[in-house]
């Protein structure tokens, strides 16, 4: 007996996770590390890697290296079965936890990924546990995790929008079903297993308010989802899970609900999106075949597609019909959609970014993806033949105004008011909302360059649209935005336009410099009489504060007749103009009467000051 098996049989295993291993390199490194940074207990969980058959040289040397400095990881090897279902059945095999989570080699998991999600599953007794999946790089649900399910089911909750097998199975649960991952080389095989897990299960838990899971696109796109689809044999995956819906449900809403997932995402996008428009013709006309043949036979209530978008709607129409032509022309038209977009508002108030933008979708002639007939809006006008009730669109849009910061993965995003409206003849949306750099996701955006982007999913116009904001790709009517000093303490942003026209901010200074940004040609500063032989000159500058400050990163400087540099601290106050700010500094009389200038510090780019008359003086930007 080793001492995996004696630690397996002395310690209580709350989870197992279940890695399939293959050919990973490199990639797996990732994964290992998060897997030993659990905050449970070492003795509650263990680790079961299974190596199908790699032949890298690489791969199984480490999983083996691995173990041996884990007392609660095994590594397993098999001889290769060319999918991850047999690597994790042997895992489910060899596992001791009250649940088995399956992680993939090339992801990785939170911290306390493991010890919250068994302990919702524990308080529930559910049968199944879904933690918050994040996606870098890699599509992942959206709707699922916008709250917390203790408890729920197919129907209460959409657990259909997450058919990947990254969860926990309560490993009595898989046994007493006999529930297990189809083996060999094909696809869906994750399908097949969740499905039935789902229609089986009383209890299925979602854990939403903690991100568990890290989906990640490899940068050698040698993930195993990214194969091409072969159609006949994708098809026939496809079938094996529907049989397993048919099989564990009656004819009915149930039923209905199931399938329409596979008929939407499997089914349907497969035959209308980008990829099919690009396909070579005999290609795409095999896919066709196969969707149109798997409709016919399984997916025949009407239930399953009425309440689909209108763009799905329209697509099945013309799939039932035989209309393969139009199908392809519906393809073309949603691949060309793009996001037009006008913004008419980004500036300053009260510490905010306020944000408007007008949106469309359309493509790049003007033709819209909804038109608007009397007080109703129609999908693909542009392909005829097609039943109103399909084309009309009812569910609504959202929107989200997506920050990123250059040369990272880094992005917040925040949702968006959406109006419609008519822009000759198209449906579009006036979209609005508020920045607060020094408080987006809780905490001041850290230093870097941010640039904006604005994201419009309407749901009956085909898939989501991101667009950079900017001139580049649309049109900028709002007028220039000066720099700001917002929270506390100050951070200072310089909201810019780039070279091709696009809006970014800079914050903290990192490629902008404040000194820089205020000085806009218009700035004039008066010279008054203060006290003990000093004067007080008062500036007005493009700046936006929300609230007065002394804590500002600028310095009035004086030059003695002798030359020497006289740096007195700045006050500034909001102005009159949410844009402007008043800006009042003390200097020795003496060292007002000649050159004045605002810098940041010595031998630091300044702004010079000129005098206009025998009391005013106006900035002069960008001059040292």
């Amino acid at each position: 007996m080793g001492f995996t098996d004696r630690f397996h049989r002395t310690g209580r295993v709350k989870m197992s996770v279940v890695v399939a291993v293959y050919n990973t390199g490199r990639y797996i490194e990732p994964c290992l590390e998060s897997l030993v940074a659990q905050s449970l207990p070492e003795s509650e969980y263990e680790v079961i890697l299974v190596d199908d058959g790699s032949d890298d040289a690489v791969t199984a040397r480490r999983i083996d290296t691995f173990a041996a400095e884990h007392r609660n990881v095994t590594a397993l090897h098999i001889p290769n079965s060319g999918w991850p279902g047999r690597p994790r059945n042997v895992g489910i095999g060899k596992a001791r936890g009250e649940y088995v989570y399956f992680l993939d080699h090339d992801d990785s998991l939170a911290p306390e990924a493991l010890e919250r999600m068994y302990d919702m599953a524990a308080r529930n007794h559910a049968d199944v546990i879904i933690g918050k999946i994040a996606g870098h790089g890699r599509r992942v649900p959206t709707t699922l995790f916008r709250r917390n399910y203790e408890s729920c089911t197919v129907e209460t909750a959409p657990l259909m929008e997450s058919m990947t097998p990254h969860k926990g199975f309560r490993r009595a649960f898989l046994d007493q079903h006999g529930i297990r991952f189809p083996e060999g080389r094909r696809r869906l095989e994750d399908h097949v297993f969740v499905v039935e897990a789902y229609l089986r299960a009383d209890v299925v838990s979602v854990l939403s308010d903690y991100t568990c899971y890290h989906h990640i696109a490899r940068d050698d796109a040698g993930n195993a989802g990214f194969q091409a689809i072969e159609p006949v044999g994708y098809y026939g995956n496809l079938r094996e899970a529907v049989a397993v819906a048919e099989r564990l449900t009656e004819p009915g809403p149930r039923r209905d609900l199931v399938l329409r997932r596979w008929y939407e995402v499997e089914m349907l996008r497969r035959v209308t999106g980008r990829t099919f428009a690009k396909m070579a013709a005999k290609q795409r006309r095999a896919m066709y075949d196969e969707v149109r043949k798997l409709a016919l036979e399984h997916f025949t209530s009407e239930r399953i597609w009425a309440p689909l978008p209108a763009k799905e709607r329209v697509a099945s129409e013309l799939l039932r019909g035989g209309r393969f032509d139009d199908l392809v022309r519906l393809a073309e038209l949603a691949a060309q959609q793009e996001l037009a977009h006008h913004v008419q508002q980004w500036e300053w108030a009260d510490g905010q970014l306020r944000f408007a933008a007008v949106v469309c979708s359309r493509t790049a002639r003007g033709e819209p993806a909804l038109t608007v007939v009397g007080d109703r809006a129609l999908y693909a006008a542009q392909v005829p033949g097609v039943s109103e009730e399909a084309r009309i669109a009812t569910l609504p849009a959202r929107a989200e105004l997506e920050l990123r910061l250059r040369g990272t993965q880094t992005r917040h995003r925040l949702p968006l008011g959406v109006e419609p409206l008519v822009d000759r003849g198209a449906r579009a949306y006036r979209l609005t909302g508020s920045l607060d750099p020094a408080s987006t996701a809780g905490k001041p955006l850290v230093g870097g360059v941010w640039d904006l982007f604005v994201r419009l999913r309407d749901p009956d116009a085909g898939p989501e649209l991101v667009r950079r904001v900017g001139s580049e790709h649309g049109r900028v009517t709002a007028p220039r935005t000066p720099a700001a000093l917002v929270g506390e303490p100050p951070l200072v942003v310089i909201p810019y336009v780039t070279e091709k026209g696009n809006l970014s901010l800079d914050v903290g200074e990192r490629t902008k410099k404040l000194v820089d940004a205020v000085g806009d040609g218009n700035t004039t500063a008066r010279v008054e009489p203060a006290s003990q032989g000093r004067v007080a000159v008062t500036t007005d500058l493009s700046l936006h504060l929300a609230a007065a400050t002394s804590d500002i990163p600028l310095r009035l400087v004086g030059f003695l007749p002798e030359g020497v540099e006289v740096w007195a601290p700045v006050t500034a106050q909001p102005g009159g103009d949410p844009s402007r700010a008043v800006l009042t500094a003390r200097l020795p009389a003496e060292a007002a009467q000649g050159r004045l200038a605002l810098g940041e510090a010595p031998d630091a780019p300044q702004v010079s000051l000129r005098t206009c008359s025998a009391d005013t003086l106006t900035a002069e930007p960008n001059s040292a």
